[in-house]
Parts: structure tokens; sequence; C-alpha cells
């Protein structure tokens, strides 16, 4: 055999290693002639599907307990919130209740009131704590995201698109404005 510069290898040609060897068994594998070996690797890869599947199932089976967990322990969240709440808001219900019994005995207009405003600010200040803030408008230049215009009004007295008045407040819980505040908005005709 004549190498890469003209001369001879010295490499000397061999038969197939393949059908020189008589005992490899990949040689006998691509042959077919070791079939019992390959039947041997058949039950191994079935029983791995099978524990791959099992595997999968569990997987699932433990997904659907952990979403249901999760929903449980949600709701069971909510209402203990719910619950301390209630609790504090049966304090504000007892004292209207002895406003009202001190209202039907009393002649005294100013105690009633100076009771029922008590109880009011005790009110608020629970609702202020679980974080529900009223919407400052008055004044206000008009935001569609904190605002609901109920009508226009033509004055020079206030600044186009700024709020006049406030028909019904608007409440923010937690930074999420959950009631806009309906409001009156001035149209000015002098900055027309």
């Amino acid at each position: 055999m004549v190498g890469k510069f003209g001369k001879k290898s010295k490499v000397k040609e061999e038969k197939d290693s393949c059908t020189g060897c008589k005992n490899d068994d990949l040689s006998e594998k691509l042959a077919g002639n070791g079939g019992d070996d390959q039947n041997e690797d058949i039950p191994s890869t079935d029983s791995d599907i099978i524990e791959l599947k099992e595997q999968l199932i569990r997987q699932r089976a433990e997904f659907e307990n952990f979403r249901k967990r999760s929903v449980r322990e949600k709701e069971e969240f909510r209402k203990f919130a719910l619950e301390n709440m209630m609790v504090e808001m049966l304090e504000v219900y007892d004292n209207f209740e002895r406003a009202l019994e001190s209202a039907k005995k009393t002649d005294d207009v100013n105690s009633v009131i100076e009771g029922v405003e008590m109880v009011f600010r005790q009110f608020i200040s629970i609702l202020e704590k679980e974080g529900l803030k009223k919407i400052d408008c008055t004044g206000q230049e008009f935001d569609p995201h904190l605002h609901e215009a109920m009508m226009h009004v033509q004055t020079s007295e206030h600044p186009e698109g700024h709020v006049v008045d406030v028909c019904k407040p608007g409440y923010e819980l937690n930074s999420k404005v959950i009631r806009h505040a309906m409001v009156t908005i001035a149209d000015n005709p002098d900055e027309n």
C-alpha cells in the first residue's frame, strides 16, 4: 500500500474485524444471531416505560392534591381574615345598639350626636386599619382611573377639567380602586 508521500506503508491489510471476531457480542447482535440477548433488553425497556408512567401518575396526583390544598388554605385564610374583621365590627354593632337605646331614653340630642360620632370614628378606624382609604377629589384634576364624571358644569371659578363637587365618594382598598368617586367636572368657557 502506498502512503501519503509515495512510500510503502508498513500497515498490513487486515480482515474485517466484525467477521474476524467470532466471540464479539456486537457482531452477533448485528448479524441477528443474538436473538436471546435482544429479548433481555426489551423487558427492561418496557419496565422503564411502566416505571415512568407510574411516576407520571404519582406526579399528577401530587399536583392535584397540592392544588386542592392550596384552594382549601386560601379559603381558610379568607374566612379567618373575615372572622377577625367581624369581631371588630361586632364592637361597632354593640355601640350602635347602646346609642339607639340611650337616644330613646334621653332628651339631650347633643349627647346622642356625640355618641354616634364616636361610633362612626370607631367604624372608620376599623376600615382604615383594613386598608380602606377615601379618595380625595375636590379641586383635583379629573382622573378616569379614580373618578367617574356624573355631569359637567359651566363655571369660571374652577380650572377646566377639575372636580367641582363630589356626588358620591370613592374608595381604595390597599391602593386598588374599589369604587370610583362620582364627581361633577368644571367646563370653563374662559379657557376654551
